[in-house]
């Protein structure tokens, strides 16, 4: 009799990672090479030759006039309104300083998901290597909930500061705190998600012990 045939659990968790791990690992390699060869293409700003960044400071999300010919043109209808939610600043003539800057404003939160999926799949060949229902792989699945959510708010603090800094070399009204703090929510809820599943998952590799001493 054909026995049937056992589905790996972690196939699905193993490709997705490794895919999204290979992805931000070409993308940071390209950075790095356009900046070394001087080429106009950039990532996260690496070797761009301006520096910018967008607020709303200026603005001030008023709303923008639109006469009759650019509302027929771009779609618009007559009751609504146009308002500019941001406006996009670039220094043209930009030193260490500000380049420095413009990739801390991206650049935390890129290491941090890069660092988290490196991270899971080491976790991954933990739990093919020793099983799935022991205390040590719930406590690495806490500990990676755990550093995603602090690498979560730090980065997010790096970016804030980063920005402000740029705003305020930009601008003579802004100050090094007018950045904008942004946190991915959905990071969050899956960084307090693995969080759980760590200590449920410790709580059943403990009951998996007791039963397999019992038997």
């Amino acid at each position: 009799m054909k026995q049937p045939q056992v589905r790996d659990p972690l196939g699905p968790l193993d490709t997705i990672t490794r895919m999204f791990a290979g992805l931000l690992l070409t993308l940071l390699v390209f950075g790095v090479a356009f900046t070394i060869i001087g080429d106009d293409v950039s990532v996260m700003d690496i070797g761009s030759d301006e520096v910018c960044v967008t607020t709303n400071r200026v603005s001030g999300g008023e709303p923008v006039g639109v006469d009759k010919l650019e509302r027929q043109g771009l779609g618009i209808r007559k009751h609504v309104s146009v308002v500019s939610s941001g406006t996009l600043m670039c220094d043209q003539e930009p030193g260490t300083k500000a380049h420095t800057f413009s990739v801390l404003t991206a650049l935390p939160t890129y290491v941090v998901f890069l660092g988290f999926l490196l991270l899971t799949r080491r976790t991954i060949r933990h739990a093919r290597q020793h099983g799935l229902f022991s205390v040590a792989l719930a406590e690495r699945i806490e500990r990676l909930g755990w550093l995603l959510l602090f690498g979560l708010f730090g980065a997010a603090l790096i970016e804030w500061l980063a920005e402000g800094q740029l705003l305020s070399a930009m601008l003579r009204d802004s100050g090094w705190s007018s950045g904008s703090f942004s946190v991915s929510v959905p990071g969050i809820i899956g960084a307090y998600g693995l969080v759980s599943i760590g200590r449920i998952m410790s709580h059943a590799a403990a009951l998996q012990a007791d039963s397999d001493a019992t038997i």
